[in-house]
């Protein structure tokens, strides 16, 4: 089984969430990078989600647009950043999802991303610019090298294409609100948007993770009695990221105890 399904899957029977963080593959700069990665790693994250050097996306925030960029300089192609992650990686289940825009599939073509995904041990990709359809169309190819598509999911108009697909057990990557990265998190909107997407997917299962807004505890605490699979931690993460790996420590720690979704003595919100 994939890395990333299969530790999605433990969280789900052990009743807690996933957390995944995110940074700018190179941020902040070549040897903090690494180091902020196996920080998050080493307090308990779950998964790494990395951007590949690209443009930025108007979805981002200034700080991350700024942080993708910066990070840019202090890597030699995809190849050379999503080795500097997996080389992180500190426990085998630990997965790392690349993230990649337009722009970097048009130059290296889907066969040569997969290619190197494959190659540097990579478990997922993320292609958040791609349509719903076409993100689809490319989990199949993935799925059949060992890859997982994580779909990002931002328009209510999707969710029909979402439901027509044949791919079973879907990874979905939840846009929280029609926010910037690194804006405020609504967690009623969150769990509309949650319902929204059961809803659609009837009795077919789906692994969700929410993002956009998710900074720490709060957020994260939130979304326990919902339908939610994992959190994306990004902006809070760049922001601890530029502060030096022992923030990352303590910012991954600090969401740890609101994981759970079952402590002793009883549930956390049903």
């Amino acid at each position: 089984m994939n890395r990333l399904v299969n530790r999605l899957t433990w969280a789900r029977n052990g009743r807690r969430l996933l957390l995944v963080g995110y940074l700018p593959a190179g941020y902040p700069d070549g040897s903090e990078f690494g180091q902020s990665v196996g920080e998050a790693f080493e307090a308990g994250a779950d998964a790494m989600e990395i951007a590949l050097p690209n443009p930025p996306l108007p979805m981002d925030g200034p700080l991350i647009q700024e942080a993708v960029r910066l990070g840019a300089l202090n890597v030699e192609g995809p190849e050379d950043a999503l080795r500097r992650a997996v080389d992180a990686r500190i426990h085998p289940f630990q997965s790392i999802i690349a993230l990649a825009y337009r722009a970097t599939v048009d130059e290296l073509g889907t066969g040569g991303l997969l290619r190197i995904c494959v190659d540097s041990g990579v478990d997922a990709l993320l292609l958040p610019q791609h349509t719903v359809l076409e993100q689809l169309e490319l989990a199949v190819q993935a799925r059949a090298v060992g890859l997982e598509q994580v779909i990002f999911l931002h328009l209510e108009e999707d969710l029909p294409v979402l439901a027509a697909s044949g791919l079973e057990r879907l990874v979905i990557y939840l846009q929280s609100a029609d926010v910037q990265t690194g804006g405020g998190f609504i967690a009623g909107k969150a769990a509309e948007r949650l319902d929204e997407v059961r809803e659609a997917l009837g009795d077919r299962d789906a692994f969700v993770l929410v993002g956009f807004g998710i900074r720490g505890p709060d957020e994260a605490d939130a979304l326990v009695g919902s339908s939610a699979d994992g959190v994306i931690v990004g902006t809070a993460m760049v922001e601890a990221a530029r502060q030096g790996g022992g923030a990352v420590r303590d910012l991954v720690r600090s969401i740890q105890p609101a994981l759970p979704k079952l402590v002793a003595g009883g549930t956390r919100n049903g």
